[in-house]
């Protein structure tokens, strides 16, 4: 799976940025505080349908405004797959898949396979097993959907 083109709409510092991506890497560069892990991060928010730095979602919409909105158009082989994750505040965070929203957001894990790599990792040696658990979990629960059925229930 490869994305192409993501979309930010009042994402945390971002008031509207489009990206056009070439596989197979891309790099951002730039002065600190831009929003470069912003970007990363609404990556991972499609991938994940929350943030991996800001568990409240009303956090990430930009300072001043009502909704953030966040687009990603992946090429999965031959197919294309829209996934847009908007939330408006006091309502409830919208995540669409080719313009269809999820019956239960659970049935979007694993669509886009992603592990983020970031210093706070240094946790999966120095803190307990629990730790590295939720870790293999989370890997693991991408791709399977009855282990993360079962992870959830417990």
């Amino acid at each position: 799976m490869f994305l192409k083109q993501l979309t930010l709409t009042h994402y945390k510092n971002i008031e509207a940025l489009q990206f056009h991506f070439k596989a197979p890497i891309n790099c951002f560069i730039g002065n600190n505080g831009i929003g470069k892990s912003n970007v990363l991060d609404s990556i991972y928010h499609l991938a994940f349908t929350k943030s991996y730095f800001n568990p409240s979602g009303v956090q990430n919409i930009q300072f001043g405004k009502e909704f953030f909105l966040i687009e990603g158009r992946f090429n999965k082989g031959d197919k294309e797959e829209k996934i847009n994750c908007s939330l408006k505040k006091g309502q409830k965070k919208t995540v669409k898949r080719n313009g269809k929203i999820y019956d239960k957001i659970a049935d979007h894990i694993g669509l886009i396979p992603l592990v983020i790599v970031s210093p706070a990792d240094r946790n999966l040696i120095i803190e307990g097993s629990s730790t590295r658990r939720k870790f293999i979990d989370g890997v693991i629960g991408q791709t399977n959907k009855v282990y993360l059925k079962n992870i959830s229930d417990y």
